[in-house]
């Protein structure tokens, strides 16, 4: 009776356990095409719930995919924005900045390309250097904002804009002034002369008195450079 017992435990053991590696197939096979059926709003509220979670990467892969699914639908426009802000928050500005400036160029006349535009700056902005280094991303951030504000000058990302836009400006006049003085320091006078009156155009409300004298004392060695040798010794001490 007892091996019975054992005899008929062990066949019904290995039935489940037959069953179970049988229906592993067909269950993930179903889970895998029950996520192929989820409609486009279900998609598009995940994938917003996972951008809201900093979850940015399954973000971005969730968009990715309900923009592949359904092309055509309404969520496939708010796919291709939110796959852009999932990049623009996981911080891969470069992939964001492509991905927005794809949207501008498929769907020129969205309501969304003001806000678009303003992203595209702003990528580029994050991108920026200290004013000591190259100062490409900072000039396109520039662009980009003054291209929004010409654009889409009553729009409320083009005020938003303005903040970043003067932190911009600020940096690029900060770095040539600093390359100015380079040229001041080591006495290319005509190199800084040329800096100083290019910082005064471009940015006059960059320390205009400074600026201003820099562009006297550099006519002056350039006028006298044999005058002024004992004078610039002394500056250079007290200054540097």
């Amino acid at each position: 009776m007892r091996r019975n017992f054992f005899t008929t435990l062990l066949v019904l053991l290995t039935l489940a356990a037959l069953l179970g590696g049988c229906g592993r197939g067909p269950l993930k096979k179903w889970r895998s095409k029950r996520e192929k059926e989820r409609p486009p709003d279900v998609m598009a509220k995940k994938g917003i719930e996972q951008l809201k979670k900093k979850k940015y990467i399954d973000a971005a892969d969730t968009f990715t995919k309900l923009k592949d699914r359904y092309p055509y639908s309404e969520e496939a426009l708010l796919a291709q924005i939110k796959l852009a802000d999932s990049l623009y928050y996981d911080k891969k500005y470069d992939e964001a900045q492509q991905a927005y400036k794809e949207f501008e160029k498929l769907h020129p006349t969205n309501k969304a390309v003001p806000y678009v535009i303003y992203q595209q700056g702003m990528s580029f902005y994050r991108q920026r250097s200290t004013i000591d280094r190259d100062q490409t991303f900072t000039r396109k951030a520039v662009a980009e904002f003054r291209r929004l504000q010409k654009k889409f000058p009553k729009s409320k990302y083009a005020i938003k804009a303005n903040r970043y836009k003067s932190r911009a400006l600020n940096d690029l006049a900060e770095h040539e002034f600093l390359v100015a003085r380079f040229y001041f320091r080591t006495k290319r006078f005509t190199s800084a002369l040329d800096r100083f009156q290019a910082l005064s155009q471009e940015y006059p409300n960059f320390k205009p008195g400074e600026v201003k004298q820099f562009i006297v004392k550099s006519k002056n060695f350039l006028a006298n450079p044999k005058k002024n040798q004992g004078f610039f010794a002394r500056l250079f001490d007290a200054q540097w």
